[in-house]
Protein backbone atom coordinates (compact mmCIF):
# COMPACT_ATOMS: atom_id res chain seq x y z
CA UNK A 1 0.00 0.00 0.00
CA UNK A 2 1.24 3.48 -0.80
CA UNK A 3 2.44 5.65 2.06
CA UNK A 4 0.36 8.66 1.03
CA UNK A 5 -3.34 8.37 1.69
CA UNK A 6 -6.17 10.64 0.68
CA UNK A 7 -9.49 11.76 2.06
CA UNK A 8 -12.05 14.32 0.97
CA UNK A 9 -10.38 17.45 -0.38
CA UNK A 10 -11.36 20.47 -2.41
CA UNK A 11 -11.50 19.80 -6.15
CA UNK A 12 -13.05 22.99 -7.44
CA UNK A 13 -16.61 24.26 -7.22
CA UNK A 14 -19.09 21.42 -7.65
CA UNK A 15 -21.79 22.13 -10.28
CA UNK A 16 -25.34 22.04 -8.98
CA UNK A 17 -27.50 18.97 -9.55
CA UNK A 18 -29.82 21.03 -11.77
CA UNK A 19 -26.90 22.21 -13.90
CA UNK A 20 -25.63 18.66 -14.37
CA UNK A 21 -29.17 17.49 -15.19
CA UNK A 22 -29.36 20.15 -17.91
CA UNK A 23 -26.22 18.82 -19.60
CA UNK A 24 -27.41 15.21 -19.28
CA UNK A 25 -30.74 16.05 -20.92
CA UNK A 26 -28.98 17.93 -23.71
CA UNK A 27 -26.66 14.97 -24.37
CA UNK A 28 -29.59 12.53 -24.33
CA UNK A 29 -31.47 14.59 -26.92
CA UNK A 30 -28.43 14.40 -29.20
CA UNK A 31 -27.59 10.71 -28.71
CA UNK A 32 -30.00 8.84 -26.39
CA UNK A 33 -28.23 5.47 -26.74
CA UNK A 34 -24.98 6.95 -25.40
CA UNK A 35 -26.53 8.29 -22.17
CA UNK A 36 -27.13 5.77 -19.38
CA UNK A 37 -29.89 7.73 -17.63
CA UNK A 38 -31.61 11.12 -17.68
CA UNK A 39 -30.85 11.64 -13.99
CA UNK A 40 -27.30 12.51 -12.85
CA UNK A 41 -25.62 10.26 -10.30
CA UNK A 42 -26.70 10.85 -6.71
CA UNK A 43 -24.23 12.10 -4.07
CA UNK A 44 -24.62 8.72 -2.36
CA UNK A 45 -23.49 6.90 -5.51
CA UNK A 46 -20.55 9.21 -6.22
CA UNK A 47 -19.28 8.79 -2.64
CA UNK A 48 -19.63 5.01 -2.96
CA UNK A 49 -17.50 5.10 -6.10
CA UNK A 50 -14.83 7.42 -4.73
CA UNK A 51 -14.49 6.40 -1.08
CA UNK A 52 -12.74 3.09 -1.69
CA UNK A 53 -9.12 2.00 -1.38
CA UNK A 54 -8.62 1.41 -5.11
CA UNK A 55 -9.28 5.13 -5.64
CA UNK A 56 -7.77 6.63 -2.49
CA UNK A 57 -4.47 4.75 -2.88
CA UNK A 58 -4.23 5.02 -6.67
CA UNK A 59 -1.63 6.94 -8.62
CA UNK A 60 -3.47 6.71 -11.95
CA UNK A 61 -7.23 6.39 -12.48
CA UNK A 62 -9.28 6.41 -15.67
CA UNK A 63 -12.95 7.38 -15.67
CA UNK A 64 -15.13 6.34 -18.60
CA UNK A 65 -18.30 8.31 -19.22
CA UNK A 66 -17.84 11.13 -16.69
CA UNK A 67 -20.80 13.03 -18.12
CA UNK A 68 -21.25 16.40 -16.45
CA UNK A 69 -18.53 15.66 -13.92
CA UNK A 70 -20.33 14.73 -10.70
CA UNK A 71 -18.41 11.48 -10.27
CA UNK A 72 -15.24 13.16 -11.54
CA UNK A 73 -15.43 15.70 -8.73
CA UNK A 74 -15.99 12.98 -6.15
CA UNK A 75 -13.02 10.95 -7.40
CA UNK A 76 -10.76 13.99 -7.21
CA UNK A 77 -11.91 14.73 -3.67
CA UNK A 78 -10.75 11.31 -2.48
CA UNK A 79 -7.68 10.80 -4.67
CA UNK A 80 -4.11 11.41 -3.53
CA UNK A 81 -2.60 14.86 -4.11
CA UNK A 82 0.02 13.32 -6.41
CA UNK A 83 -2.45 11.14 -8.37
CA UNK A 84 -3.73 11.62 -11.92
CA UNK A 85 -7.25 11.20 -13.32
CA UNK A 86 -8.01 10.78 -17.01
CA UNK A 87 -11.69 11.38 -17.83
CA UNK A 88 -12.72 9.95 -21.21
CA UNK A 89 -16.01 11.29 -22.56
CA UNK A 90 -17.53 10.68 -26.00
CA UNK A 91 -20.25 13.36 -25.99
CA UNK A 92 -19.03 16.86 -26.79
CA UNK A 93 -21.99 18.24 -24.80
CA UNK A 94 -20.06 17.47 -21.62
CA UNK A 95 -16.87 19.23 -22.72
CA UNK A 96 -17.82 22.52 -21.06
CA UNK A 97 -18.61 21.20 -17.54
CA UNK A 98 -15.63 18.83 -17.56
CA UNK A 99 -13.16 21.52 -18.61
CA UNK A 100 -14.66 23.80 -15.97
CA UNK A 101 -13.23 21.52 -13.26
CA UNK A 102 -10.01 23.24 -12.28
CA UNK A 103 -7.74 20.58 -10.83
CA UNK A 104 -4.18 19.97 -12.07
CA UNK A 105 -4.60 16.23 -11.51
CA UNK A 106 -7.40 16.01 -14.10
CA UNK A 107 -6.95 15.43 -17.82
CA UNK A 108 -10.00 15.33 -20.10
CA UNK A 109 -10.10 13.36 -23.35
CA UNK A 110 -13.11 13.96 -25.59
CA UNK A 111 -12.87 10.60 -27.31
CA UNK A 112 -14.40 7.13 -27.69
CA UNK A 113 -13.62 4.50 -25.04
CA UNK A 114 -13.10 1.94 -27.83
CA UNK A 115 -9.68 3.55 -28.33
CA UNK A 116 -8.86 3.49 -24.61
CA UNK A 117 -5.35 2.03 -24.94
CA UNK A 118 -4.38 4.67 -27.51
CA UNK A 119 -5.95 7.45 -25.42
CA UNK A 120 -4.06 6.35 -22.31
CA UNK A 121 -0.78 6.21 -24.23
CA UNK A 122 -1.39 9.65 -25.74
CA UNK A 123 -1.82 11.12 -22.26
CA UNK A 124 1.25 9.24 -21.02
CA UNK A 125 -0.72 7.04 -18.65
CA UNK A 126 1.01 3.71 -18.17
CA UNK A 127 -0.83 0.77 -16.66
CA UNK A 128 -3.40 2.27 -14.31
CA UNK A 129 -4.58 1.35 -10.82
CA UNK A 130 -8.31 1.69 -11.41
CA UNK A 131 -10.92 2.22 -14.12
CA UNK A 132 -14.31 3.60 -13.08
CA UNK A 133 -17.01 3.34 -15.73
CA UNK A 134 -20.56 4.60 -16.05
CA UNK A 135 -20.94 4.02 -19.79
CA UNK A 136 -24.07 1.96 -20.61
CA UNK A 137 -22.88 -1.47 -21.76
CA UNK A 138 -26.53 -2.51 -22.16
CA UNK A 139 -27.24 -0.08 -25.00
CA UNK A 140 -24.14 -0.58 -27.16
CA UNK A 141 -23.50 -3.25 -29.82
CA UNK A 142 -21.91 -6.41 -28.45
CA UNK A 143 -18.77 -5.94 -30.56
CA UNK A 144 -18.26 -2.45 -29.14
CA UNK A 145 -18.87 -3.59 -25.55
CA UNK A 146 -16.40 -6.44 -26.00
CA UNK A 147 -13.75 -4.09 -27.40
CA UNK A 148 -14.15 -1.67 -24.49
CA UNK A 149 -13.98 -4.47 -21.90
CA UNK A 150 -10.80 -5.82 -23.52
CA UNK A 151 -9.30 -2.31 -23.58
CA UNK A 152 -10.05 -1.85 -19.88
CA UNK A 153 -8.35 -5.14 -19.09
CA UNK A 154 -5.38 -4.10 -21.23
CA UNK A 155 -4.75 -0.75 -19.49
CA UNK A 156 -5.11 -2.07 -15.92
CA UNK A 157 -2.01 -3.18 -14.03
CA UNK A 158 -2.05 -6.61 -12.36
CA UNK A 159 -4.03 -6.07 -9.17
CA UNK A 160 -5.81 -3.09 -10.72
CA UNK A 161 -9.54 -2.66 -10.18
CA UNK A 162 -12.39 -2.17 -12.65
CA UNK A 163 -15.55 -0.63 -11.19
CA UNK A 164 -18.73 -0.29 -13.26
CA UNK A 165 -22.02 1.20 -12.12
CA UNK A 166 -24.86 -0.07 -14.27
CA UNK A 167 -28.64 -0.24 -14.43
CA UNK A 168 -28.57 -3.65 -16.15
CA UNK A 169 -26.12 -6.54 -15.87
CA UNK A 170 -24.87 -6.65 -19.48
CA UNK A 171 -21.40 -5.53 -18.41
CA UNK A 172 -20.94 -8.86 -16.64
CA UNK A 173 -21.28 -10.70 -19.95
CA UNK A 174 -18.21 -8.91 -21.33
CA UNK A 175 -16.07 -8.46 -18.22
CA UNK A 176 -16.45 -11.89 -16.61
CA UNK A 177 -14.48 -13.80 -19.31
CA UNK A 178 -11.56 -11.42 -18.72
CA UNK A 179 -11.70 -10.80 -14.97
CA UNK A 180 -13.71 -13.67 -13.51
CA UNK A 181 -16.72 -13.28 -11.17
CA UNK A 182 -17.58 -9.78 -9.99
CA UNK A 183 -18.29 -8.47 -6.53
CA UNK A 184 -21.67 -6.74 -6.65
CA UNK A 185 -23.41 -4.18 -4.48
CA UNK A 186 -26.92 -2.81 -4.93
CA UNK A 187 -27.25 0.99 -4.85
CA UNK A 188 -30.89 1.81 -4.03
CA UNK A 189 -30.22 5.47 -3.18
CA UNK A 190 -29.95 6.57 -6.79
CA UNK A 191 -32.48 7.19 -9.52
CA UNK A 192 -32.77 4.79 -11.12
CA UNK A 193 -31.37 2.23 -8.65
CA UNK A 194 -28.36 0.40 -10.00
CA UNK A 195 -25.60 -2.07 -9.19
CA UNK A 196 -21.88 -1.63 -8.62
CA UNK A 197 -19.72 -4.32 -10.21
CA UNK A 198 -16.12 -4.66 -9.05
CA UNK A 199 -13.39 -6.79 -10.61
CA UNK A 200 -9.70 -7.12 -9.79
CA UNK A 201 -7.24 -8.02 -12.54
CA UNK A 202 -5.17 -10.99 -11.42
CA UNK A 203 -1.55 -11.36 -12.50
CA UNK A 204 -0.58 -14.10 -14.96
CA UNK A 205 1.02 -16.25 -12.24
CA UNK A 206 -2.13 -16.10 -10.12
CA UNK A 207 -4.30 -16.96 -13.11
CA UNK A 208 -2.06 -19.89 -14.05
CA UNK A 209 -2.19 -21.17 -10.47
CA UNK A 210 -5.98 -20.83 -10.42
CA UNK A 211 -6.23 -22.66 -13.74
CA UNK A 212 -4.02 -25.47 -12.43
CA UNK A 213 -6.11 -25.75 -9.27
CA UNK A 214 -9.23 -25.94 -11.41
CA UNK A 215 -7.72 -28.63 -13.63
CA UNK A 216 -6.57 -30.64 -10.61
CA UNK A 217 -10.05 -30.45 -9.11
CA UNK A 218 -11.56 -31.70 -12.38
CA UNK A 219 -9.12 -34.62 -12.53
CA UNK A 220 -9.78 -35.41 -8.86
CA UNK A 221 -13.55 -35.39 -9.40
CA UNK A 222 -13.26 -37.58 -12.49
CA UNK A 223 -11.11 -40.09 -10.57
CA UNK A 224 -13.66 -40.30 -7.75
CA UNK A 225 -16.48 -40.77 -10.25
CA UNK A 226 -14.60 -43.59 -11.97
CA UNK A 227 -13.98 -45.23 -8.59
CA UNK A 228 -17.67 -45.06 -7.72
CA UNK A 229 -18.60 -46.54 -11.11
CA UNK A 230 -16.11 -49.36 -10.59
CA UNK A 231 -17.52 -50.07 -7.13
CA UNK A 232 -21.09 -50.17 -8.47
CA UNK A 233 -20.07 -52.47 -11.32
CA UNK A 234 -18.24 -54.73 -8.88
CA UNK A 235 -21.32 -55.01 -6.68
CA UNK A 236 -23.60 -55.83 -9.61
CA UNK A 237 -21.24 -58.53 -10.97
CA UNK A 238 -20.10 -60.73 -8.04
Amino acid sequence: MHAITAGPSEAGARPTFAKRAFYVLKAWLQAPMDVATLCPSSPYLTRKLANRDCVKNARCVIELGPGAGGTTQALLEYMRPDAKLLAVEKSTVFSEPLHAIHDPRLEVAMDDACALAEIAAKHEFGLVDAVVSGIPFSSMPSAVAKTIAQSIHQVLRPGGVFVAYQIRDHVNEFARPLFGPAETEAIPMNFPPLTLYTWTKVCVAQQDAADRRGQNEIVHDQWHKSQRVAEVQGLSHP
